[in-house]
């Protein structure tokens, strides 16, 4: 496949709510590798045949954000960066990625054969501009920063609700002697508990019953809280209360599911901080970062320019190619 067939299309979670049909919809018969997370939906296909057959079977595809070329792969490429992230820089996302490729590329088909070679560029380059660009960034993990929210522990347990790509992303990072784990689904809590113990061995950690009973329990002799599911009004007023009920008060809330349309039942919430709380926080640290990012989001560009010159290519061949720099938006 030659890059200008490459086509991506991208859902942002806030302006899309993709439902597990819509995703088997755009992938259909494989012609569509399908990259699902937290934040986005990332849609990426060969050629504008099988762009408008996705069209066709999602109408709402028409409305997401395309990119064709040399476009499509910078995008991919500031995208595995962690680059578009909300938080800028962030690493857990390439390992998603990585992920979804092997789960992908091992269902044999025409399009995993296609974008082999380009697939396996994008990780050499995603390492390339990390190490280049966002090595001395500093730790950026949404674990790392709800580590450095909760600072010292408390003394009593930690409570984690949610059991999915957020949770497992945050749980190894939390430091504290015995973590508490929660979520509807037990068999993933149970997935989750197994992943923090094989990162550390010694940690009590604790699968709790799947009831709203049990939660609301947990809540109400937590040192800490972290929630990685979004927010629900049915079940946040008796999250609330148990909180406030405390004896003694204290401790902390990170509820990575309020965002900026914060729900009402928060506010004034003892010892709350928000996802948008958390993001102002990185506003407003150091320009050493912003400068950072921009210089990242720069060589994506150059690196996909280069790339459309030939997939060996590693500097541009004359003058006349220079000018293809300025057709793609960092």
């Amino acid at each position: 496949m030659k890059l200008p067939e490459l086509q991506v299309l991208h859902f942002d979670a806030t302006g899309f709510q993709l439902q597990p049909a819509d995703l088997a919809a755009a992938a259909g018969l494989q012609q569509a590798w399908v990259i699902a997370t937290c934040q986005r939906v990332v849609v990426v296909a060969s050629g504008r045949e099988a762009r408008a057959q996705i069209v066709a079977r999602l109408p709402l595809a028409a409305r997401a954000q395309g990119f064709a070329g040399a476009e499509a792969y910078a995008f991919l490429l500031r995208f595995a960066c962690g680059l578009e992230s909300r938080l800028a820089g962030e690493t857990e996302i390439f390992g998603q990625i990585k992920e979804s490729w092997r789960a992908f590329s091992a269902v044999p088909g025409l399009l995993s054969r296609q974008l082999d070679s380009w697939v396996q560029l994008l990780f050499k380059d995603t390492k390339e501009v990390r190490a280049g660009q966002l090595s001395s960034l500093g730790s950026a993990s949404y674990g790392s920063q709800v580590r450095r929210l909760l600072g010292a522990a408390t003394g009593g347990p930690t409570l984690l609700v949610g059991a999915g790509q957020l949770a497992q992303a945050v749980a190894p990072w939390l430091e504290t002697r015995e973590l508490l784990l929660w979520n509807r689904s037990k068999d993933r809590t149970h997935e989750l508990a197994r992943l923090v113990q094989e990162r550390s061995p010694n940690r009590v950690c604790r699968v709790l019953e799947a009831s709203a009973e049990a939660e609301l329990e947990a809540w109400s002799r937590a040192g800490d809280v972290v929630l990685c599911v979004p927010a629900d009004a049915a079940r946040d007023a008796g999250r609330i209360a148990a909180w406030q009920a405390r004896q003694p008060h204290g401790g902390r809330i990170v509820h990575l599911g309020l965002g900026e349309s914060c729900d009402a039942g928060w506010a004034g919430v003892a010892g709350l901080t928000s996802l948008t709380a958390l993001f102002d926080m990185l506003r407003a640290q150091s320009d050493l970062r912003s400068v950072q990012l921009a210089r990242a989001r720069r060589a994506c560009v150059e690196k996909a320019v280069l790339r459309s010159l030939g997939p060996s290519a590693t500097q541009a061949h004359g003058w006349e190619d220079l000018a293809a720099f300025a057709t793609i938006s960092p």
